[in-house]
């Protein structure tokens, strides 16, 4: 049977070939979608808000904002966020409390490579591993003879 090995190759070839294009649909389907980024917000250290909180910290409203969703630019972009259009409105003597969307768009980016770089290496080991078993020869125990028999 010699052609069963150039079969058993070509599968694992095409199937190999599938995986990686199954996973860069997934990779690049997420990519393409915006990225959201819940930013912290705390009290602009130059409002009167700020002056009253200092003198009596229990004066901070019950409603006052912890965080506001951003919607950021996808992977593929660019620039972590379109800076033409504004954030959304804080309200009065609130601000940002970092800069949105730059540390979910690196973050996403270096998953997006550390996938890419896993799929490669799963599937170079899986061509190589079955490459490997089709070309090693099988050793056979060598049986002694017995003398006599």
């Amino acid at each position: 049977m010699p052609s069963a090995a150039p079969r058993s190759s070509r599968r694992s070839i095409i199937a190999a070939a599938a995986l990686v294009l199954w996973v860069a649909v997934l990779v690049f389907g997420w990519a393409l979608r915006p990225i959201d980024d819940t930013v912290p917000v705390v009290v602009d250290p130059t409002s009167e808000l700020a002056v009253e909180l200092a003198e009596n910290p229990s004066a901070t409203p019950e409603d006052a904002p912890r965080a506001q969703l951003v919607t950021c630019n996808s992977l593929v972009d660019g620039s972590p966020r379109d800076t033409s259009e504004p954030l959304p409105e804080l309200r009065a003597d609130y601000v940002y409390d970092r800069e949105p969307c730059t540390g979910p768009h690196a973050g996403a980016r270096l998953a997006a490579v550390v996938n890419v770089l896993a799929v490669l290496a799963v599937v170079g080991g899986w061509i190589w591993i079955s490459r490997r078993t089709q070309t090693e020869p099988a050793i056979r125990p060598s049986v002694p003879e017995t003398a006599g028999a």
